[in-house]
């Protein structure tokens, strides 16, 4: 009996104990710093291993702490431990705990049909330590990876390996090893974030074994598929003398001519033969070429600013190659997708162009370096990565760094303007940029005028995510090209969006999203979408199947892609949720509002302050709830909160979320933020969307009005994201209204002049009275399908 009590006495003691672990704080990774040797030289590689290695055993050690004290519920947290541990253990000859906590965490990073190709080589390098014959270990645990994937992608991912297991990317290992401490001794004075350390020390690890093993991998590789794809450097001249620089892929084994399919880049990574070997593989001429000034380009780069004639003389080129057929296609994501919208520019247009696909295409003006009409700290952040001839990644993603001066910025209440003198970091990029405030001729003269949108008769294939940071800028192409284009845009232009962030949107995405685990049915192969859309257009095969119409869009919450000629199209109604001044009944919070179906009868206001100069504490800015909580929304003290009633019946979001609010202002201008999310009846919070406003621009980025104090306006929030999903029965729809006042965006004071160049220290109260009535219908629209 005594046995008894103490065996439960023990376990009691073990559930308390478990029970009062703490959660992981959110920023308790990005937040970690350590510390370089101060005299290490570089150059010496000895030294180099060794502080490596020094960095390596604090790390798991780090790590270790992380999963065994901490309760860890944010799935996208994992990740840092499992991968930590993973690579850090290496360095302590524990293999088995490397690989246990790879594999646990490969769910995240491995789907049915790809398998990440970093992520495999640790794996191999582990592996081969966990067998009596290593080279027996490698190959048979190639060929059991292989064999596990769905057949229809195992060439895929063969030809993706062929690009990594190379003998090249050890010189990508050595190089990003290098110039993250030559950063990180400069500008961050011997100091380096946890990112950048685990970088480091994986890339030590990879480059060890790939050194040791290419041969074998290669051998390994090819056996599976014979594909030889060869990379050549290639010098393209341009029309000014300059010559570009650039990497063509082709299967040496095919004689007859191709098509060739081209991106133009301002990101020189060294990983560019992990794509240009797919596209090589099904029969593509892949050309990744450097913009001028970046790498071994000749020529001074200024982003966005000459890109549409380069790509003129870059399609001229290739198309006149002798194993070119004289058709060419341009692909890529992001900064790759804005210059295929230069490309099409109907001064510009080169005859060979045939088709495009831009993925996630920045919006110039549109999202970056201008969000919302806003500018905001990141845009100096990519600035410094691009500047000068090599990507500046070890400072770039330095979180803490650009963390400490957006937020000196902050609460030193300096003028925006001034940010990359304050980080010590001048840049004539950014300094042109917040130098035209307004959407005026600087950015129009880059964007596609009207007649270029009219004249664009070729196939487009848009693509972007429900989470992509630059889905405003996809969406301004695709509904100006609609807009302009006539009959021939509509017959000819495609839009493919689901569930992804940028990244995921532009290749393959990853099961988890936004760090989001997305439905299996979202999981599909983009990168296989766009080849088979470029056998259409190109080479006259079928039509892909997974077209449904000219959008094909993932419907959220139902495992189902589904297509529509337009969001109209597939929009059934729109209802309307009027807010109203009378309480909601909570015990959460002391104020949340309602949301009804109905206009209020009689006039209602609400009048909602703050302190625009107040800096708030860090400790809440970065606070961030865990997933599917709103312990930050309800704890601030600087929003207003309205819900509706739970929802009679599902409902099916198929366009963005907007409102109008009818308010009137005590100062000229002011920045708000609009929150909406959905209320799950288990009281889990989804976030839906976010709308930011700019008062000055309520008629358009490039018509810039003041407020008039004391006039009520109609204010329209309508740039939220689209998010299509299904919003069950029983939850709520919630709406939160504030003063746009953090540190990452620039700060708008009211004063009405110049933003960029705006400061005080003074109290400053914005003082907004939101109107509601029927002759002020204040409101929510949600669009919904049938």
């Amino acid at each position: 009996m005594r046995c008894i009590i103490l065996i439960c006495l023990c376990k009691a003691a073990l559930i308390s104990s478990f029970a009062q672990k703490p959660t992981l704080p959110q920023d308790y990774f990005i937040s970690k710093i350590y510390t370089i040797n101060p005299v290490l030289d570089i150059n010496d590689t000895s030294a180099v291993r060794k502080e490596i290695t020094r960095l390596a055993d604090s790390l798991y050690l780090f790590c270790k702490h992380a999963g065994e004290d901490f309760i860890i519920n944010d799935s996208a947290l994992r990740r840092d431990p499992a991968i930590g541990i993973a690579a850090t253990a290496i360095y302590r000859a524990q293999y088995k705990e490397a690989y246990d906590s790879l594999l646990s965490y490969t769910k995240a990073l491995y789907t049915p049909s790809t398998v990440n190709g970093i992520h495999f080589l640790l794996e191999l390098q582990i592996m081969a330590h966990l067998t009596a014959d290593a080279a027996e270990g490698i190959v048979q645990a190639v060929n059991k990876k292989v064999a596990a994937i769905n057949k229809d992608f195992q060439k895929d991912n063969v030809n993706t390996w062929k690009g990594i297991f190379h003998p090249d990317y050890i010189k990508v290992f050595d190089k990003a090893i290098v110039t993250t401490l030559q950063q990180a001794k400069g500008a961050a004075n011997n100091q380096i974030e946890y990112s950048n350390v685990l970088y480091i020390v994986r890339c030590l690890a990879l480059r060890d074994f790939l050194l040791q093993q290419h041969a074998l991998l290669q051998r390994t590789l090819y056996a599976l598929d014979p594909s030889k794809v060869e990379k050549m450097e290639v010098k393209i001249p341009l029309r000014n003398g300059a010559k570009l620089s650039a990497l063509l892929f082709r299967d040496v084994n095919t004689k007859e001519k191709l098509p060739a399919i081209v991106s133009q880049s301002p990101y020189p990574s060294g990983g560019e033969a992990t794509r240009g070997n797919i596209f090589g593989a099904y029969g593509y001429i892949y050309l990744y070429v450097d913009s001028r000034g970046r790498r071994q380009s000749e020529g001074d780069f200024f982003p966005y600013e000459n890109d549409a004639q380069d790509f003129y003389d870059i399609i001229d080129w290739i198309s006149k190659q002798p194993w070119c057929n004289g058709k060419v296609a341009t692909t890529g994501g992001s900064y790759l997708g804005f210059t295929q919208w230069q490309a099409i520019r109907k001064k510009y247009r080169h005859p060979a162009l045939k088709a495009i696909n831009p993925m996630v295409a920045v919006g110039f003006g549109v999202d970056f370096p201008r969000w919302s009409n806003m500018f905001y700290p990141y845009i100096l952040q990519w600035a410094t990565y691009v500047s000068g001839k090599e990507l500046n990644s070890a400072l770039f993603s330095d979180y803490s760094f650009w963390r400490n001066k957006g937020l000196e910025l902050y609460r030193r209440h300096i003028p925006f303007s001034k940010l990359d003198s304050l980080a010590g970091l001048p840049n004539p990029f950014f300094q042109k940029w917040v130098s035209h405030p307004d959407l005026d001729s600087y950015w129009k003269d880059i964007l596609p005028a009207k007649e270029d949108y009219a004249a664009l008769d070729i196939p487009v294939l848009s693509i972007t995510g429900y989470f992509d940071g630059d889905q405003a800028g996809a969406l301004y192409y695709y509904n100006n090209h609609h807009r302009y284009g006539g009959a021939a845009a509509q017959k000819n232009h495609y839009l493919l969006i689901g569930p992804y962030d940028h990244g995921g949107a532009q290749w393959n995405p990853a099961p988890s999203q936004q760090g989001i685990l997305i439905e299996k049915e979202a999981q599909v192969p983009i990168y296989k979408y766009v080849i088979a859309w470029f056998d259409w257009t190109l080479k006259g095969k079928a039509k892909p199947a997974w077209i449904k119409d000219k959008i094909t869009y993932f419907a959220t919450g139902t495992g189902q892609w589904k297509g529509a000629s337009s969001f109209e199209a597939a929009t059934a109604d729109t209802l309307k949720f009027y807010l109203h001044k009378t309480p909601v009944a909570t015990e959460k919070r002391r104020t949340i509002y309602q949301l009804q179906a109905r206009p209020v009868a009689v006039q209602q206001s609400l009048e909602y302050q703050h302190n625009i100069t107040e800096a708030i504490d860090s400790a809440f800015i970065y606070y961030s709830s865990a997933p599917d909580t709103d312990s930050f929304e309800i704890a601030s003290p600087y929003n207003l909160m309205f819900e509706t009633a739970p929802l009679e019946k599902d409902i099916m979001l198929t366009d963005r979320v907007m409102a109008d609010l009818y308010i009137s202002l005590n100062v000229p201008d002011a920045d708000f933020s609009i929150n909406f999310s959905e209320v799950t009846p288990e009281g889990k919070v989804k976030a839906i969307g976010s709308s930011l406003l700019r008062c000055r621009y309520r008629k358009g980025g490039d018509k810039p009005e003041l407020m008039t104090p004391g006039k009520v306006e109609k204010l329209s929030f309508n740039d939220a994201f689209i998010y299509i999903k299904k919003i069950a029965k029983g939850s709520k729809l919630r709406m939160e209204f504030e003063s746009l006042n953090r540190p990452y965006y620039e700060k708008n004071y009211g004063f009405g002049g110049v933003v960029a160049n705006e400061m005080t220290s003074e109290p400053r109260i914005i003082k907004a009275t939101i109107l509601m009535s029927r002759e002020y219908p204040t409101c929510i629209k949600v669009p919904i399908g049938k």
